[in-house]
């Protein structure tokens, strides 16, 4: 299972995912709506290949492979 949330108040993508017994959270800050959407079109594809490995690196991946941006990650 694969949710995407936009929280237009806090200009924040929340992404959650789970395989049935595990859930995992990335928040996603810095990014406008529009650079999210251009996210949000791949990354279906890229987690269902990664078989539920949504982590802070693969997401780092995405962005800068789709966007073309920097990422730090913050715990």
């Amino acid at each position: 299972m694969l949710f995407q949330h936009w929280d237009d108040s806090t200009q924040r993508a929340i992404w959650l995912a789970s395989d049935g017994i595990h859930v995992r959270c990335i928040t996603i800050t810095g990014l406008s709506v529009l650079e999210m959407g251009d996210m949000w079109v791949s990354f279906g594809e890229r987690i269902s290949r990664a078989r539920f490995n949504l982590s802070p690196q693969l997401v780092r991946e995405i962005i800068e492979a789709e966007i073309d941006v920097s990422v730090s990650l913050v715990n």
